[in-house]
């Protein structure tokens, strides 16, 4: 079954190389169409067979046609008379930093460049320095991005796009009335920012019917094992489930056993031993005897410390802080009232300011800050001073009548000499201003961290956006010295964001936990370039959790007119 990352994938394809051909609307048609899928937390397959293609924002009739094809036969034939004349692997290709459409085209051209094998061996062979266009620094650029693609890639999929996708099987599940509790685990409970599985534990009183009706749902595509205690499936989404059917006197034990993680759970059992018991998936025992395992609070509790929240449980000083009442109390994902990281169609997103400020009051948000590129990041269709005095004009009108705030804001370039995009005169018309690094980013680390540093150091910026700047499975975070760049956020008052787009997850959570110790606060976002990505600020706010942080440390807590109190 095709799932929604693999359609996608292929509409990026399409447009890559219609983009080529020099069309001219239709390659933004197909990314639109791209974005849209990916964004889903629906199986497209059921999309289709609803016959909602059609309603899918940027899925005109031609492109729906596209899709159709693709579902039923597993070939685009607009795709296929393409690659004939264009036999590149442009999906491979689009997440190595620096190779666009046109730029491996000139590779195939001049090398017959086809594919990461035949890229390695031109490397090796210092083929692509000879290259109209390229030069030696060119290569060198290209063999570093390639090395730093090479190392992160891997097949763990995205918390953003899992964590959505199986709480549609939780639902079906519990309206199902085979089931009396049915609950997440795993690294997904914990809210790590990849997923290697699926874990889901159930109660049910009908565990054969409730086995058979898990693998008849919709996302399921294939059974691997199957049985009245446990069953493992392989999932549309490209990965597997195992569900288990336990007792209600061991659920909690077996909670806190497969959530994990496996360190964690390491030091639980030596305490457990150190004191006489024994600690399993079925409970906590003192010989032959339970003393907890229907709650996974008792079981914190019996051995001396405070319950753990699943998204701490990481063996990073949990379990002493546990141990000596000293765990923090996480800031809750209810008290986020605000993004502050979010883009419009009048630089690279796709909605308007209208319809991303309606899509976010729903959500329940008071405010947002649209925080669209400065000039310099053209790719983007970064705006010069001029858009963006008419754009503010256009917020302050909203503002003034519209029942949710939003903030005028600046993704804010930090160009490679460490000066800013905008002048200063410029800059007096924002509320909130992040800066960014995009661009000239093979940079050695310390003129890096010295660039991010002299930014910080201006007094114009009110945050750090993405500070490392990775992109999960395609290319290494920036490797700055932190240990500065905290330094310099802690005595410049300058926040370091927590970036909830799912392939950025930045700054990570060990970074975060660092940053807490430097007394440094933290702004929160989703980066959202469309409505679908407003959700995206949970998972911002689950990596705050992950990092230790509580309320007082999290900017998005405060209300509208606090943050304006923040203006540079």
């Amino acid at each position: 079954m095709v799932s929604n990352k693999d359609l996608a994938e292929k509409l990026n394809n399409i447009a890559d190389i219609l983009e080529l051909e020099g069309v001219k609307w239709e390659p933004r048609a197909y990314r639109t169409a791209a974005l849209t899928i990916s964004s889903l937390s629906e199986d497209i397959n059921k999309i289709y067979k609803e016959g909602k293609l059609l309603s899918l924002e940027g899925v005109g009739k031609s492109i729906a046609n596209s899709i159709e094809e693709y579902l039923q036969n597993g070939k685009i034939s607009k795709y296929e008379k393409l690659k004939e004349k264009y036999p590149i692997d442009f999906e491979t290709f689009r997440k190595i930093r620096g190779l666009g459409p046109k730029r491996v085209y000139a590779l195939y051209k001049a090398l017959g460049i086809r594919d990461i094998k035949d890229l390695k061996e031109a490397l090796e062979n210092h083929k692509i320095s000879n290259i109209e266009g390229f030069g030696e620094k060119s290569e060198e650029e290209i063999r570093k991005n390639l090395q730093s693609f090479m190392t992160v890639k891997n097949d763990r999929l995205l918390l953003g796009y899992v964590i959505d996708y199986t709480n549609l099987i939780l639902k079906k599940l519990r309206n199902s009335n085979v089931f009396e509790r049915v609950e997440i685990a795993g690294s997904l409970r914990r809210r790590k920012e990849t997923i290697g599985d699926v874990d889901i534990l159930a109660i049910s009183d009908k565990p054969e019917i409730g086995m058979d009706f898990f693998s008849k749902i919709d996302e399921v595509t294939g059974i691997v094992v199957k049985g009245p205690k446990k069953t493992t499936v392989e999932l549309s989404i490209g990965t597997t489930c195992d569900i288990r059917i336990l007792s209600k006197e061991s659920f909690g034990a077996a909670m806190q056993y497969f959530t994990g993680n496996k360190d964690h759970n390491v030091k639980i059992r030596k305490i457990a031993i150190s004191k006489g018991l024994k600690l399993n998936e079925y409970g906590l025992f003192r010989g032959k005897s339970a003393i907890a395992g229907k709650d996974e609070e008792e079981i914190y509790n019996k051995l001396g410390m405070e319950f753990i929240p699943p998204e701490l449980r990481e063996n990073t000083g949990e379990v002493e802080a546990a141990q000596n009442n000293k765990l923090p109390k996480l800031v809750s994902y209810d008290e986020i009232i605000g993004d502050l990281h979010v883009h419009t169609k009048d630089s690279d997103g796709v909605n308007s300011l209208e319809e991303m400020a309606e899509a976010a009051k729903k959500r329940g948000l008071k405010y947002l800050a649209l925080t669209n590129h400065s000039k310099s990041l053209r790719v983007a269709h970064g705006l010069d001073d001029k858009r963006f005095l008419e754009l503010n004009k256009k917020i302050e009108k909203f503002t003034e009548k519209g029942s949710i705030k939003l903030l005028k804001g600046v993704e804010l370039e930090i160009l490679k000499d460490g000066s800013l995009d905008l002048k200063d005169d410029s800059l007096k018309q924002f509320d909130f201003v992040i800066g960014a690094l995009h661009q000239n980013l093979n940079m050695g680390n310390k003129d890096l961290t010295d660039r991010l540093i002299k930014a910080i150091n201006s007094g114009k910026i009110n945050a750090v956006a993405h500070p490392t700047d990775r992109i999960i499975g395609q290319r290494e975070g920036l490797k700055l010295d932190f240990n500065r760049v905290m330094e310099a956020c802690e005595n410049n008052d300058v926040l370091l964001e927590i970036d909830g787009y799912p392939e950025r997850s930045d700054l990570p959570f060990d970074l975060v936990k660092k940053a807490k110790d430097y007394k440094i606060k933290f702004s929160l976002s989703s980066d959202s370039h469309r409505i679908e990505h407003l959700r995206f600020l949970e998972f911002a706010s689950a990596i705050a959790r992950r990092g230790w942080l509580e309320k007082k440390d999290v900017i998005n807590t405060l209300g509208y007119n606090e943050i304006l109190r923040l203006k540079r």
